[in-house]
């Protein structure tokens, strides 16, 4: 399981390992202590979690803004929940 984050320092989204205690910012290089920081969402694979990452960033690049509402963050935790269930075998 991953948790998607972002960076205080930079405010870049990242993830990481849900029992990591640390993260190191590849941007900036600031130490994050994962209990701290705010949880965007949690998924189970590195991959996926990589790809929201890319569209977290896209999105509020191309919004022009500097962080998502608390409405977004519960819009994309039920779009991952959804998306995740429609990936079981019927």
């Amino acid at each position: 399981m991953y948790v998607v984050i972002r960076c205080p320092g930079c405010r870049t989204f990242t993830y990481v390992d849900r029992f990591q205690r640390w993260r190191l910012c590849p941007v900036c290089g600031e130490a994050t202590d994962v209990s701290r920081a705010q949880a965007y969402l949690e998924v189970d694979d590195y991959h996926i979690a990589e790809k929201i990452v890319d569209r977290l960033e896209e999105y509020l690049h191309t919004k022009k803004r500097s962080d998502l509402t608390e409405d977004e963050i519960a819009e994309l935790r039920r779009q991952y929940a959804s998306w995740l269930r429609s990936q079981i075998p019927q």
